[in-house]
């Protein structure tokens, strides 16, 4: 069954533009994980220090193996201390639409 989270980060004043950078750069570690559908790193428009990544994978398993990646680790050291606090995830069912994985 698919994955679908929408997570909420918020970046210390003046830090938005480097957390944006690094959650890109950092991303492209899925570009060749068929698991990855689709990963999208987005700015608030109504808050200077909020981003919005949404994620769609295949299984929660196949996210949480990605999550592990020793790859992965440097840029999340990187990336937690420019956060207020940790970042908001909120799992979502995916009922259907353009690019959701057949069932």
């Amino acid at each position: 069954m698919a994955h679908v989270l929408i997570n909420k980060l918020t970046a210390k004043p003046g830090k938005r533009d480097q957390v944006v950078k690094n959650l890109i750069e950092s991303g492209k570690l899925f570009d060749d994980n068929a698991a990855c559908v689709m990963y999208l790193v987005t700015e608030s428009s109504d808050s200077p220090d909020d981003i919005w990544v949404f994620d769609l994978w295949t299984s929660e398993d196949a996210h949480s193996q990605a999550l592990q990646a020793p790859e992965l680790q440097p840029s999340i050291a990187e990336t937690v201390p420019l956060l207020e606090g940790m970042p908001e995830q909120i799992e979502v069912e995916p009922r259907g639409g353009k690019g959701l994985p057949e069932r």
